[in-house]
């Protein structure tokens, strides 16, 4: 960061928050209007902030390495601006000399880390856009964010449109999501591809309103998230196949056929959801067949280098049967942990304070509402079900995958809006209806 970035980013803010505002009610109702710009303040701060906390106070990190590499790239555009068109855009040929002076720096992420190249291409693109300001990229990067999150938001409030307010808190202001959600990171990119996808997969298949505008956004959802973080798909896609079963249930006439055909849709909608994500993601290093042992190496990693932040799981022997002994434990850590004093810095502290919200909130529903009614309200309303299937799948991945609190606190962002959504909802259909006293005011003439 430099005076660039002092002079060129409010002039961008400028203009961004003019389209923004421009747009707000193709995109808005009366009851949820003011929630859309407040939105973007927050993206844009988060992103200012999340910069501002790297450089100053960790002297650098990912955010900053890859602005660095895509500058590489976006000098291109002013030496050799055919070059620069292949190196985002098209598969790179390292036969091309035309292209050596701009991926040197980037071959290790273009070899053994293609999702980081991937990535790295996309912030080449802001930088351009921004005259290689990194404020100002990293608003671009807030502005996708804003795109998912509001999209995921729109789904919730379109099918419980009473709880606009409610919702609004859990989808959209949580501090971590925003704060880790909105600068230049992968998490940026992965906010944006899941409100796509879940966007799209509610109007195209639940919805069956505006297809073709739905259809579109899946498909550039999918393409996102396949590119970045793949593995993703292993939670997300059979959530969304457990959604297609409800909404397929419930067609069903029959209360007696409904009953006998539960268990056998459940059972094919997990399948094909299963083999769905196998299939997105065989050409990756996270397939089937390498997602054990690729995430053991990786807790490693992380537990390695996170210092005073890592956890222990217990053993884990780098195979699927061995991940699975490992779900309670790393459901719960990342639903829940870091616990208030495992916090070692200000930024862990305030996830501890989130983490502890949760257990407290989750606990108080446990608490008040009876087991019954709570099943029957889980498995009654879909988009309930459905969040609290991915957000617990989702944990139990990232529980697993991190091994230390400072990775943990970045990657579970993308279930949190979910997992308190569900609770929020829950909370509200369970509510007891409080006694009225009814006073009943006679006519004169019979008192």
């Amino acid at each position: 960061m430099n005076l660039q970035d002092l002079i060129v980013t409010p002039i961008y803010a400028f203009i961004l928050y003019l389209i923004f505002y421009s747009q707000r009610r193709k995109y808005t109702n009366k009851l949820n209007r003011k929630y859309f710009m407040q939105l973007l303040h927050a993206k844009f701060a988060g992103a200012i902030a999340m910069g501002l906390i790297y450089y100053f106070y960790y002297d650098g990190g990912d955010t900053t390495l890859y602005f660095d590499l895509a500058r590489y790239i976006a000098r291109s555009f002013s030496e050799n601006p055919s070059a620069t068109y292949k190196l985002i855009f098209l598969p790179i040929d390292t036969n091309d000399t035309s292209l050596y002076p701009y991926i040197a720096a980037n071959l290790f992420y273009m070899k053994g880390d293609s999702d980081t190249y991937f990535f790295i291409r996309f912030v080449a693109l802001f930088n351009i856009l921004s005259f290689n300001t990194y404020s100002v990229s990293a608003l671009f990067f807030a502005c996708l964010s804003f795109i998912g999150s509001w999209a995921v938001y729109l789904v919730f409030i379109d099918v419980y449109p009473q709880l606009t307010k409610q919702l609004s808190w859990a989808i959209l202001f949580i501090p971590s999501v925003v704060f880790w959600g909105s600068g230049m990171m992968k998490d940026s990119i992965t906010l944006c591809a899941i409100g796509l996808i879940f966007y799209g997969f509610y109007y195209v298949f639940v919805k069956k309103k505006n297809i073709t505008k739905g259809g579109i956004l899946l498909a550039v959802g999918l393409l996102m998230i396949m590119s970045i973080r793949v593995h993703y798909l292993y939670c997300l896609i059979p959530a969304l196949m457990l959604w297609l079963y409800l909404q397929f249930r419930d067609n069903i006439r029959s209360r007696t056929f409904k009953v006998v055909a539960t268990p056998f849709l459940l059972v094919i909608g997990t399948i094909l959801g299963y083999f769905a994500s196998v299939k997105l993601t065989e050409e990756s290093a996270y397939n089937i067949d390498n997602l054990a042992n690729k995430t053991k190496i990786t807790s490693n990693y992380l537990q390695a280098v996170g210092q005073g932040s890592a956890y222990d799981l217990g053993e884990y022997d780098g195979t699927l049967l061995g991940m699975a002994r490992l779900f309670p434990q790393a459901t719960g850590t990342a639903l829940f942990r870091p616990f208030l004093w495992e916090a070692r810095n200000p930024v862990s502290l305030i996830a501890a304070l989130e983490a502890t919200l949760f257990l407290f909130f989750t606990l108080r529903l446990l608490y008040k509402v009876k087991w019954r009614r709570l099943v029957a309200v889980v498995f009654s309303e879909h988009l309930v079900f459905v969040s609290l299937a991915f957000a617990i799948a989702f944990s139990f991945s990232v529980g697993i995958a991190s091994g230390n609190f400072g990775t943990l606190v970045r990657y579970k962002i993308q279930m949190m809006p979910f997992y308190m959504a569900a609770l929020i909802i829950i909370q509200e259909l369970t509510k007891k209806v409080k006694k009225r006293t009814v006073v009943i005011t006679y006519p004169k003439e019979f008192a």
